[in-house]
């Protein structure tokens, strides 16, 4: 019987050359230059059939066929159906996405579009907060917006801030307590 070759990475980190990560119980493998995702007790096997593979979120992985990305679980299963030209890991509940490569949004674990993709590359900090980038005479700057896209702090940064400089200078800007109660 004539048996595939394969090769079994078990990285706990990502490779510059690979990108192979691993995931909780089950590791991803290549055949002819093809990723599929293999439970380490082998019960489950996902065949080689992507181009590549990242992590999602628990028991979720993108993979890219045809050069886009689609969100699956790990019985192989279709979250939405939208393909991506680019997906990021999410990061908390989001993920920041692009279905044309240059204007981004971000998606919950649901498969569902929260914030439309009219940005540049942004990322979810935590809570309702997500950094989003514009061109703005020329040079990329970032805002921080919350879910319905109402600006919270506007395109000042020059790079994607960190979740402790945004709430630093929301707490630097915010009122005192007399305004508050208008005294």
């Amino acid at each position: 019987m004539n048996y595939p070759i394969l090769k079994i990475e078990r990285l706990d980190y990502q490779t510059p050359l690979t990108d192979i990560y691993l995931f909780e119980g089950v590791f991803v493998y290549s055949s002819k230059g093809l990723f599929g995702l293999i439970a380490d007790n082998f019960g489950s096997i996902i065949p080689p059939i992507y181009e590549e593979i990242i992590p999602a979120f628990d028991f979720h992985f993108w993979g890219r066929e045809n050069q886009k990305w689609k969100l699956y679980d790990f019985k192989n299963i279709e979250i939405n159906g939208i393909e991506f030209k680019h997906v990021t890991t999410f990061c908390n509940e989001y993920a920041c996405v692009s279905r044309n490569g240059s204007n981004f949004g971000f998606m919950n674990r649901k498969g569902e579009i929260k914030i439309t993709d009219h940005y540049l590359k942004g990322k979810h900090l935590g809570k309702s907060f997500f950094v989003v980038g514009k061109n703005i005479r020329e040079k990329v700057k970032y805002a921080v917006i919350d879910l319905q896209e109402h600006l919270i702090i506007p395109f000042i940064f020059d790079e994607i801030p960190t979740f402790t400089e945004v709430v630093l200078l929301l707490l630097k800007r915010r009122k005192p307590l007399r305004e508050w109660l208008q005294l």
